[in-house]
């Protein structure tokens, strides 16, 4: 059985390790402030041949997000950005677009580079995928709002290959169509700088009687006010296999902004799951340990949006995403011994009880003890030092890619 492809963001070369360890199949970055992350850590491009030349050795795939809708002034950069592209030593798999003006850019300067059209364009049907075709796109992103028989419906036609959002922060707006930000303070999200005015708080001035029931819910306003236009976050582990029957080719994961321990996370349980498919359609289940791992990174609560025709998205009592865990260190390599090197992000002891999050397929997380800690030199610590490299040793083979992490208390 063919499953789609899984792709995962990254914003950095340890988190694109990261995934491709974990079982992405591709992973999507930002080029510059030219894409609709502009605050990330984007990639620049010396960065993105090095990325490129580690996900080909590996047979994986890089898609550089250029989608952002530029006024005039920045048509120049565009066209310089296309042209520095081209002196790249690894080639790009795909660009992801929206505007047509950069689209007629990519084609005059990099004729041969794959198309793929951002969500933020919005097709929701096959006369508008026939129009991108005729306009050399090989791909769509479909939009967030689009349920699962209307994704059937578009596959059918065969017109496109196609991608859909599978995890992930969602959008009050119609997939990015959103000018709030622009009008409150001058931030526009359709270039990258959304300054996410939906997560704010609001109070309830007036009220308007509500005429479709499908669409209201209910919000009691406290003393720190109501988060209205706030969504959940996507989770769609439960209709995977719905999701892979529809015909789609690619299963995207939303989060540029996101740490090396989330994607790593959400990847690795969403590979599982498609793998367990793969194996064996009829017996398919959610088993509890991918709920604990999607459970364990930073999220709001959890919904499947529109693919079953879900209306109530908000989230009205809180826009913070909350993880119970947090990464503490991961392990960088193995010395001849077996002994790993771990690069430490938050500081630890030998007194602290750590999880391990296994990088390996179907390994569970378990938890562990570490017995030493020392330096390169070998030096004995007392405790792990954050941004350091250590030691450790411990009664459980730790191997490269492996993450420790620590319950919040």
């Amino acid at each position: 059985m063919t499953v789609p492809e899984l792709l995962a963001p990254a914003g950095s070369l340890s988190i694109a390790e990261a995934a491709f360890d974990s079982g992405a199949d591709a992973v999507y970055a930002g080029i510059g402030a030219l894409n609709l992350r502009a605050h990330s850590p984007n990639f620049h491009l010396e960065d993105l041949d090095e990325l490129l030349q580690i996900a080909h050795s590996r047979g994986k795939k890089i898609y550089a997000a250029f989608n952002t809708m530029p006024d005039e002034t920045m048509l120049s950069d565009i066209r310089k950005t296309c042209e520095e592209i081209k002196s790249l030593r690894h080639n790009i798999d795909a660009f992801i677009v929206s505007d047509p003006g950069v689209i007629v850019t990519c084609r005059e300067i990099l004729p041969d580079m794959p198309l793929h059209l951002s969500t933020q364009t919005g097709t929701f049907n096959t006369a508008s995928m026939q129009f991108w075709k005729q306009n050399g796109i090989e791909r769509v992103v479909l939009p967030r709002e689009m349920d699962l028989e209307e994704i059937r419906t578009v596959n059918g036609a065969k017109i496109l290959d196609t991608e859909i959002f599978i995890h992930g922060a969602m959008c009050v707006s119609i997939s990015g169509r959103c000018l709030l930000g622009a009008y409150m303070n001058g931030r526009h999200p359709n270039r990258g700088d959304c300054s996410q005015p939906c997560r704010l708080k609001y109070r309830i001035t007036t009220l308007e009687e509500l005429t479709v029931d499908s669409c209201s819910f209910d919000a009691e306003e406290t003393e720190q006010g109501v988060y209205l236009l706030n969504s959940k976050d996507l989770c769609t582990i439960e209709l995977l296999p719905e999701i892979v029957q529809s015909g789609v080719s690619s299963l995207k994961i939303e989060g540029r902004n996101k740490s090396v321990h989330y994607v790593a996370s959400v990847v690795k349980v969403y590979r599982e799951a498609l793998d367990s498919y793969q194996k064996n359609s009829d017996t398919y289940k959610v088993l509890p340990v991918w709920r604990e791992i999607l459970d364990s990174v930073e999220h709001r609560p959890y919904t499947t949006g529109f693919l079953r025709g879900e209306y109530n998205l908000q989230e009205v009592f809180t826009s913070k995403a909350t993880a119970p865990t947090r990464v503490i260190a991961v392990v960088k390599a193995s010395l001849r011994d077996g002994v790993p090197v771990l690069d430490v992000k938050n500081s630890f002891t030998c007194q602290d009880t750590l999880e391990v999050l296994p990088v390996g397929r179907n390994a569970v997380p378990l938890r562990i003890q570490i017995d030493l800690i020392t330096d390169l030199e070998g030096n004995v610590l007392h405790y792990a030092p954050s941004n350091r490299l250590v030691i450790c040793q411990s009664s459980y083979k730790l191997r490269p890619g492996d993450m420790l992490r620590k319950r919040v208390e």
